[in-house]
């Protein structure tokens, strides 16, 4: 559990040590940020985005739809609108962003996002997890079976390894192939 009281504690304590206007205006910025997660009720939220952080969860998004028209549809009816989120379309992170202008929030897709994520999971030679399984399907049944699954877990499928991830916001369970790890760099 988190003690936002004490994180306030240090901040105001910095704060009052400061000479800077500008570290001042930081830690102030800050300081509001944290009544805004206590004002508006959001601390166990604010709290599963760290641990999901700590845990190299998949990056969180706020919605999962089937089809680019559904995600339209549905964040272009949020009122009031989202300024910016990820979304997943299918398994594809997509940025939502409301646009003043237009009046209407816009869907970009982030191809080479996930793709990071995953490249950044097998570079870091996660220790697989030991659970094996013949085919995606024996796999997905597990996944489906597990209460509230492990964030993030490397399995093996029919002798690839699989990041089996859990997007907890949404309670979506999935299954990304893993590349290959990085080379070392050979350079002195």
């Amino acid at each position: 559990m988190m003690h936002f009281f004490d994180k306030l504690e240090v901040l105001g304590r910095h704060y009052s040590e400061s000479t800077s206007a500008e570290e001042k205006q930081a830690f102030l910025f800050a300081m509001d940020a944290i009544y805004f997660i206590l004002g508006t009720g959001q601390g166990t939220e604010f709290e599963a985005y760290v641990q999901s952080q700590e845990a190299s969860a998949p990056p969180l998004v706020i919605a999962r739809f089937k089809t680019r028209e559904e995600a339209e549809a549905a964040m272009n009816a949020r009122k009031p609108p989202i300024d910016s989120a990820r979304v997943l379309i299918g398994d594809d992170y997509y940025s939502a962003m409301f646009v003043p202008a237009t009046g209407r929030t816009h869907l970009i897709f982030m191809p080479p996002f996930m793709e990071h994520y995953l490249q950044e999971m097998a570079d870091e030679r996660r220790r697989p997890s030991g659970l094996s399984f013949a085919t995606k399907e024996e796999a997905e049944a597990w996944m489906n079976q597990q209460h509230t699954p492990p964030q993030q877990v490397v399995i093996d499928i029919a002798g690839a390894p699989y990041l089996a991830a859990y997007h907890h916001r949404i309670d979506y369970r999935v299954l990304y192939p893993l590349p290959a790890p990085t080379p070392p760099s050979q350079e002195p």
